[in-house]
């Protein structure tokens, strides 16, 4: 994993095992943690970030990856679906601030507790979440910004929908386990930016036709 993010992380300059647990030994990155809100200039590292992470070439035999697929398909109605979230990208998939790290030269993604195999839009998809839970992006704002991501802007709208529908469920089973504050706040954001894809994807109730075409 470590060599494959090397440009974008901090370097692992160790590891051992010992008494079951796999110690790891990184570079010292300096920075502070991303502000997310509309108008920072972090978001542009963000994209840099993410744009970066986009161009790196996963191996054949990828090993114990996690698969989008597999990681969704819990939390939608028709497990098949989940294939939409299938791909050959390598993601991280929790874009928390506190797994960025800005400095004054460049910025680092660190913490890859859930590396993810999966389509070149689900990353830019995961950010939204955040951006709207961290940020205080509204769902269109953050849509936006994710859409600087041309394989999120092209992305077939239905499959994004799939998507944000899927992480209502994952969120509101992850508050039932979880009190904390954080939780609970990136649940209503998932619900809100899904409810503003039902929206969005609803066929206008206002006529077309003009005042007095009778």
């Amino acid at each position: 994993m470590a060599p494959l993010v090397k440009e974008i992380s901090a370097a692992l300059l160790w590891h051992f095992d010992e008494a079951g647990w796999n110690v790891l030994g990184y570079q010292y990155a300096e920075g502070r943690h991303a502000d997310y809100t509309p108008g920072s200039p972090d978001l542009d590292r963000l994209v840099q970030l993410m744009d970066a992470l986009s161009e790196i070439t996963v191996p054949d035999d990828p090993g114990p990856f996690k698969r989008a697929e597999d990681r969704w398909k819990p939390y939608l109605d028709d497990p098949d679906s989940a294939s939409v979230f299938a791909g050959p990208v390598l993601t991280h998939s929790d874009w928390t601030p506190d797994n960025v790290l800005v400095s004054p030269h460049r910025a680092w993604l660190i913490d890859w507790a859930w590396p993810t195999l999966g389509a070149a839009w689900t990353d830019p998809a995961c950010w939204v979440l955040r951006l709207m839970a961290s940020g205080g992006h509204t769902a269109p704002q953050a849509e936006q910004q994710a859409s600087r991501l041309p394989a999120f802007k092209n992305a077939d709208p239905a499959h994004i929908d799939l998507f944000a529908a899927a992480n209502v469920r994952l969120w509101e089973e992850i508050t039932q386990s979880s009190t904390s504050t954080w939780t609970k706040t990136v649940a209503q954001a998932a619900q809100s930016w899904s409810a503003y894809r039902q929206a969005a994807n609803c066929p206008s109730r206002h006529s077309s036709r003009s005042p007095g075409a009778d």
